[in-house]
C-alpha cells in the first residue's frame, strides 16, 4: 500500500463590506497564522474609514480549505478580533 503525500491548500483572502455587503477581496499570503495580518488590515481599515467616512465599513480575514469531504472556513473580524470557524 503506497500512502500518498497530499498538503492541504488553504486560500487566505481579505473582505471588504460596507452595511454588510461585500465589495472587494483581495488575496493574501497563507502562511504564519491570521492574526500575523491584524495589524496591516486594521491599518487599511482605517484608511478606508478616513476617506469614505460616511459608509458603514468593516474588513474580514478569511480562509479556507478542504479536508476529506467538507471545506472549512474561518473569519477574523478586523475590528472585534472575532474568529468564526465553521465547516461545510
Amino acid at each position: 500500500m503506497v500512502k500518498e503525500n497530499m498538503t492541504v491548500k488553504k486560500s487566505r483572502y481579505i473582505c471588504v463590506s460596507i452595511g454588510g455587503m461585500e465589495v472587494y477581496t483581495e488575496n493574501i499570503p497563507s502562511n504564519g497564522s491570521m492574526r500575523d495580518h491584524l495589524p496591516a488590515a486594521a491599518l487599511r481599515l482605517r484608511e478606508i474609514q478616513k476617506v469614505m467616512p460616511l459608509g458603514d465599513w468593516s474588513l474580514r480575514i478569511e480562509q479556507q480549505w478542504p479536508e476529506k469531504d467538507a471545506r472549512h472556513f474561518q473569519t477574523l473580524d478586523v475590528a472585534t478580533g472575532k474568529l468564526q470557524e465553521s465547516v461545510i
